[in-house]
């Protein structure tokens, strides 16, 4: 099977990679709107993309024509909150998705509690294992139209661990049991984990 790729619509490049590359981790990001508003959404096209500065970027569509929250929300206050939920928090993650207007917090919505962060003014989610504060570095913009997304760069300026999952100095795998996306709807957990060493 070959598939060329100008002869996909947008949703169907955006689902052929997803699933071709995975799973992908879901990330819940946390913002705060201009009204003061807390705003949470799951994103899977998260990822680390360098080390020293420590930064992280993510890929925001629309939603139909118009800017999702979490890009108007970051555009306005300058930061936002990288969320690693565990596999017993992943359906109040997903929830977060939902058509919900932008008067309404998620968080607060799907029963998930927003703490205040230390160094930016979106909150974090208090349930997460992990929780990065970051800070807006850079927006990228790619495609045109219903296909625009915004590439999101932040500076990680600090990171909150759940003691349990913070084991010898460094996040157990094991017990941060993370959730990634394998397709449309489809998630898989990090439960069956396995070493592999380099002779």
């Amino acid at each position: 099977m070959k598939i060329e790729m100008k002869d996909l619509r947008g949703p169907q490049i955006h689902e052929l990679l997803t699933s071709a590359i995975s799973p992908l981790p879901i990330a819940l990001i946390s913002t705060v709107g201009e009204d003061g508003i807390y705003n949470a959404a799951p994103y899977s096209l998260t990822i680390p993309v360098s080390w020293k500065p420590p930064i992280i970027c993510v890929s925001i569509g629309l939603r139909g024509k118009e800017k999702k929250d979490t890009l108007r929300n970051i555009e306005f206050s300058r930061d936002f909150v990288i969320n690693t939920m565990d596999e017993g928090q992943i359906k109040p993650t997903v929830q977060t998705s939902a058509g919900y207007p932008s008067n309404v917090d998620e968080m607060k919505e799907v029963g998930l509690t927003a703490v205040a962060s230390e160094r930016v003014k979106a909150p974090r989610v208090g349930e997460a294992q992990v929780s990065l504060e970051c800070r807006f570095v850079q927006k990228v913009e790619f495609g045109e139209g219903e296909d625009l997304r915004s590439v999101i760069f932040g500076e990680v300026l600090l990171v909150h661990v759940k003691d349990d999952v913070w084991v010898s100095e460094r996040i157990e795998p094991s017990q941060l049991k993370a959730v990634g996306r394998v397709g449309n709807g489809i998630y898989c957990s990090t439960r069956d984990i396995f070493k592999v060493t380099i002779s």
